[in-house]
Order: C-alpha cells, then structure tokens, then sequence
C-alpha cells in the first residue's frame, strides 16, 4: 500500500512543457496588452458610438444589397443558360433530349410573328 508508482517522463512530454511555459506568457501579455488598449480607447468608442453604427449599418445595407444584387444575376444567368438548353433541345432528360422544342414550332412561331 505503501508504494508509491513512479512516473516516467519522455522526452516528448518535456519538450511540450518546455513549450508551454513562453505560450502561456505570451497569452497573458496579449490579454493585458489588449486590456489595456480597450481601457485607453474605451472613451473614443464611447464618443464615437453613433457615428460609428451608422457607419455600420451604411455598410451592413450596402452589403445586403450587393448579395441581393448577386444573388439576381446569378438567378437571370442560369434562367438564360436554361432557356438556351432548352431551346436547343440538349437538355438531355431521358429519352426526349432533342424534344423537348421542335425547332419547326419555333419556326413557325417566328413567322408568324415576323408578319404581325
């Protein structure tokens, strides 16, 4: 009951250790580092507040906006690039490949149009 299991250390485990120590210091220099910065620009912030969120939500707008934007193109490409393999009959679903327009119908329709 007495014995005591003595633990053996690899090198592996002492150079972990090793490298330990520096990271955990440098974590705490960044932690006050940064403490000590948000102290300092605490007032800053706190005056600038407003001018700040409206900054914000200027480009939170623009941003919505711009996927909004890109978000249409891309709906009215792939629409275009449909219509295209869909006129052109290479759709290739099943069987009816080259059925699915008859290029005789759109023909036809042309003309049809043509002499309105």
């Amino acid at each position: 009951m007495g014995e005591r299991a003595q633990q053996q250390q690899t090198g592996g485990s002492m150079i972990l250790a090793a490298l330990a120590a520096p990271l955990l210091g440098m974590m705490g220099l960044s932690f006050l580092a940064a403490s000590a910065l948000l102290f300092i620009s605490l007032p800053l912030l706190i005056l600038f507040s407003p001018l700040l969120l409206f900054v914000g939500l200027f480009f939170l707008v623009a941003l919505v906006g711009f996927v909004i934007a890109a978000t249409a193109a891309l709906a009215g490409v792939s629409t275009l690039a449909w219509m295209y393999r869909e006129i052109r009959g290479s759709l290739g679903l099943g069987s009816r490949g080259s059925e699915l327009v008859p290029v005789k119908y759109l023909q036809r329709d042309w003309q049809e149009i043509s002499t309105i």
